[in-house]
């Protein structure tokens, strides 16, 4: 997201939706390889890309459901956001702590 912020100060222009389409490319792509576990309570959408592996749609639903009903207490309860993918979920799930 700094990423994105420093680019749109230096001039870039583009639509919301193609700053998230660089966004997933730079957390895909550039984002540091890491088996530290992710706070899904504190961590941005790109984190989440980052750090779990899921696609930017989920991550913001991620984001977007834990800032309408709180804080998550377990990964069922994380399973729980509508829409997401559960199968990288599941994958990633001991990289996930609360």
């Amino acid at each position: 997201e700094d990423t994105i912020t420093r680019m749109a100060g230096v001039g870039a222009v583009a639509t919301d939706e193609q700053f998230a389409s660089i966004l997933d490319y730079l957390a895909k792509n550039l984002a540091p390889q890491t088996t530290a576990k992710v706070n899904v309570n504190a961590a941005a959408a790109a984190e989440l890309v980052g750090g779990l592996g899921l696609t930017q749609k989920d991550a913001e639903a991620i984001v977007s459901y834990r800032a309408k009903n709180g804080n998550f207490k377990s990964l069922d309860e994380l399973k729980k956001v509508p829409g997401i993918d559960l199968q990288k979920l599941d994958a990633s799930a001991s990289l996930v702590t609360f």
